[in-house]
């Protein structure tokens, strides 16, 4: 009977100690659970309070190594590599509502500011920027040069109004966006020392975007629209065209065949003086559908004359004769191992990112025609006009690095021409071959 009740006298005993055991151990874990907690929101609160008032800075960079080749040529146009773009960027943020971008470029020998600009972004899908950076015009020209699909832009960008100091505000939805701007002139501009009183030009540009189609950002279909208008520099004449000493208000839409700066040789030359303002109005048709995309643009410029100059009727009569250029271009391409992004919110592609362990191969091909010849029975202007052929190859090794190789065929009429040390010669066609390394982190 003792060895029974002894047993049974200790379980008895037991039962409370076991019960209070674990009672203690789940008060002991509740509190540091709340201590835990009161530490993680603490926490939490200083990250927001730094975010709020605080400072941030993301650098990054590009450079682009070139080799490019003449064939064909008859005036002298020279072959050799480059660093096309050699660029320190920073992203900053000064608490929740305000950002800025700088971009620094230091190829070809020189130096020279790209983009510096603050934002203020407080108000919802919308954001305000004053400093430098790019009119809003242009679809190839807006795009990054880390995502252009040929290692030069088409035709478009030799007169896209391009960086400007200027405000500007955008505002965005879930599939379309639109920008609006006030610019004057670059910061190199600006920051030339004025030696003869010119006052600077100044200018408008807007564009909106929308993609009625938008499955994903691998599946969309974008049109877009955009119209810019610039007032140029007074300058002074230099020449003995216009008398010393009156304005000249020139503009100046020369540019390259789709070629790197190796060779500075520009066959399109449509230059007009006694220039009011000058209108340019674009159109475009973007799209991508997994490894399928395709980019196309037209653009328009008008050229507006101020009143008439000089003495004789001829001099009246031609310096008030307005002139109209035009170009397009369409470009597509096939990725194997990749996709192409779009972005509703920029209107915009990104970057390819590689979804195989090889990386991603693109193939690409753009026909593009750029014509600056205005035949008008009065003060004619015989600026040139150029067709061209591209196909390209490129082969992302990941999405930092990519080798491209592309192929131009240019065909110049006999209005386009290069001048100075170049030779002159006309109607002057040829093949440039182009090599690039591009890394951008």
């Amino acid at each position: 009977m003792k060895l029974f009740v002894t047993p049974l006298a200790l379980a008895i005993l037991a039962g409370p100690l076991a019960a209070q055991a674990p009672t203690d151990a789940e008060k002991r874990i509740a509190d540091l659970e709340k201590k835990v907690d009161k530490l993680t929101k603490a926490q939490a609160k200083k990250s927001d309070d730094s975010k709020d008032s605080g400072f941030y800075v993301k650098f990054g960079g590009r450079f682009h190594l070139d080799s490019v080749f003449f064939d064909g040529n008859q005036n002298r146009l020279a072959n050799g590599t480059q660093l096309r773009r050699g660029r320190i960027s920073f992203k900053a943020g000064f608490g929740k509502d305000w950002v800025a971008e700088g971009d620094y470029d230091f190829a070809e020998g020189d130096a020279s500011i790209k983009d510096m600009w603050i934002g203020y972004q407080g108000l919802k899908d919308t954001l305000i920027q004053v400093g430098q950076f790019k009119e809003p015009f242009g679809f190839d020209t807006l795009s990054s040069s880390n995502a252009i699909w040929f290692t030069e832009r088409s035709y478009s960008d030799v007169w896209a109004p391009d960086r400007h100091v200027g405000i500007a505000i955008a505002k965005w939805g879930d599939r379309w966006q639109g920008k609006a701007s006030f610019f004057g002139q670059a910061i190199d501009d600006t920051n030339t020392a004025d030696t003869n009183g010119s006052d600077q030009g100044w200018g408008y540009a807007a564009r909106f975007t929308v993609a009625p189609i938008l499955v994903s950002e691998s599946k969309a279909i974008h049109f877009g629209v955009a119209m810019a208008n610039r007032t140029p520099i007074a300058d002074y004449s230099t020449t003995t065209l216009v008398p010393v000493g009156n304005e000249v208000y020139a503009v100046d839409f020369s540019g390259r065949p789709e070629a790197g700066k190796i060779s500075k040789a520009k066959f399109l030359n449509a230059k007009v003086a006694n220039v009011k303002n000058y209108t340019q109005v674009g159109g475009e048709f973007v799209g991508v559908w997994n490894a399928f995309s395709w980019q196309s643009e037209y653009q328009q410029t008008k050229v507006k004359r101020r009143d008439a100059i000089g003495t004789t009727p001829a001099a009246l009569a031609a310096s008030v004769v307005d002139h109209t250029f035009s170009t397009y271009y369409g470009q597509v391409s096939w990725i194997f191992g990749g996709q192409r992004t779009y972005s509703a919110q920029d209107g915009l592609f990104g970057k390819v990112n590689p979804s195989n362990k090889l990386g991603a191969l693109e193939v690409v091909a753009r026909y593009s025609k750029m014509n600056q010849d205005d035949l008008t029975a009065i003060d004619p202007v015989k600026g040139g006009q150029a067709k061209n052929l591209s196909l390209g190859l490129t082969w992302y090794t990941n999405k930092n690095l990519r080798w491209m190789i592309d192929y131009t065929k240019v065909d110049n009429n006999e209005n386009a021409k290069p001048k100075g040390v170049y030779g002159g010669i006309v109607n002057d066609d040829f093949s440039i071959t182009t090599l690039r390394l591009q890394v951008n982190f």
